[in-house]
């Protein structure tokens, strides 16, 4: 027997408790709310060969970064899955692929797939992740073009509306990206994959004010034991980071983001704000070593070869801290990943960690031997524009170091022509002050 989902798909069950609990928990899985692990625990509980009850459990565990388990709940779903229907055998297929970290192989299973099946949610959702952190040049132009076609399946869906508004605003398209994130918002308000798009909108136009009062709006009302809490976090603390409201921004690390429950938000974004406190010359950098081996101890639990995104982050943390056991490990993967092909292990990710670890050093002619070869590549380790430019900002404040003030003004000017922000004009100034002088 089967029973549709909201998006008109069947689940091979006779629980009718057990698809309501699995839909409860695909939503909240969607919109990044709190709870989603509950109810697929519940309609496990109410039907425990619910195959994709188990994927959702595996997704979970990807979010967390918690490999072990993501593999366990693909594992369950692979077995449950044999007697259900073609859609939901695809499924498990395609999701076990990616959770595998065969994204290849994964994405082209969910690019067959969803020709036939488009409305299958989970599945583009974590297909469009794994595009963005896939490694490819044009992995923003791609996801798109993935999102996108898929338009007319959806209509005025909530959760499309705010995953095309992240590709959206990934490209520049902010008011179709905003006007998309509002009607999501008005249709599903606990929606934080909407917030998210907005306030990046607000980073990316510099309504930097704007953004900080809209998200603590935001914030004041979203549980803190949603996943997700950690990066919005991260963003209000970005917020005030420009504002230079620097202690404000340590409140936030150190209340929202460093003891957060999802650790591998916790240590990603952690570090990105730590560092920048260090480029910033700010207390809170470089000094706050024991926050450095928290972030350290929480890379050991989630950094994972394979996913470079963390990995360069995991970077960042044991190099801040000095533990350079940890950081040889990771340099190690990293080769040992591009030994085996991977697509910007060696010739992306592992200049961006060996150029942080010259940096934490002090040797910042070495971190620019390292980082200027790839500056024209590093957003192809993934994340958003606000993420991966933490590095152009390395080379900025390498730069400075060295009094190469032609070369500092030269990359700054670059990022001006992006968004103005008051710490590449703070830079801009310095730099043209040195020249002067």
């Amino acid at each position: 027997m089967t029973i549709d989902d909201r998006y008109g798909l069947p689940v091979t069950t006779s629980s009718h408790v057990a698809v309501d609990r699995f839909q409860e928990g695909m939503d909240r899985l969607l919109s990044f709310g709190p709870g989603a692990e509950e109810c697929f625990v519940a309609a496990l509980e109410a039907d425990p060969a619910l195959a994709v009850a188990h994927a959702g459990s595996a997704l979970l565990a990807v979010a967390q970064g918690d490999a072990a388990a993501a593999r366990a709940a693909a594992g369950k779903a692979r077995e449950a899955v044999a007697g259900a229907t073609r859609r939901e055998r695809q499924h498990v297929e395609a999701l076990s692929a990616l959770v595998a970290g065969e994204t290849a192989r994964g994405l082209a299973l969910v690019d067959e797939h969803v020709a036939e099946f488009p409305r299958d949610a989970l599945l583009v959702n974590q297909a469009g992740s794994a595009i963005g952190f896939s490694g490819r040049s044009d992995r923003e132009q791609w996801r798109l073009t993935f999102i996108e076609r898929l338009a007319p399946a959806y209509g005025d869906d909530w959760w499309f509306q705010s995953a095309l508004a992240f590709t959206y605003h990934e490209v520049d398209r902010f008011e179709e990206s905003r006007r998309l994130s509002e009607r999501s918002l008005a249709q599903y308000p606990g929606n934080a994959n909407a917030s998210h798009n907005l306030t990046h909108i607000h980073f990316e136009t510099l309504d930097t004010d704007g953004g900080a009062a809209f998200l603590e709006r935001w914030l004041a009302g979203y549980d803190r034991r949603a996943s997700f809490h950690c990066h919005l976090a991260w963003h209000l603390a970005m917020f005030e980071l420009h504002r230079g409201r620097y202690a404000r921004a340590i409140e936030i690390f150190e209340r929202d983001i460093v003891g957060a429950v999802n650790p591998r938000l916790a240590m990603i974004d952690g570090s990105a704000l730590l560092w920048r406190f260090a480029l910033d010359g700010e207390r809170g950098g470089s000094e706050r070593r024991a926050a450095w081996r928290s972030l350290a101890d929480l890379a050991g639990r989630v950094s994972r070869p394979g996913f470079v995104f963390g990995e360069i982050h995991a970077a960042l943390a044991y190099a801040s801290c000095g533990d350079e056991a940890a950081l040889g490990k990771l340099i190690d993967g990293l080769r040992a990943l591009h030994a085996k092909g991977h697509p910007i292990a060696g010739t992306v990710a592992l200049p961006l960690a060996l150029g942080s670890a010259a940096f934490v050093a002090g040797d910042h002619a070495a971190a620019l031997a390292h980082l200027e070869p790839v500056e024209g590549e590093i957003h192809r380790v993934g994340g958003s524009h606000a993420q991966w430019e933490l590095f152009e900002e390395t080379m900025v404040a390498c730069y400075l170091a060295l009094e190469q003030y032609d070369a500092a003004l030269t990359l700054v000017q670059r990022r001006l022509q992006r968004r103005a922000s008051p710490r590449d004009l703070r830079w801009r100034d310095q730099a043209s002050a040195g020249l002067a002088a």
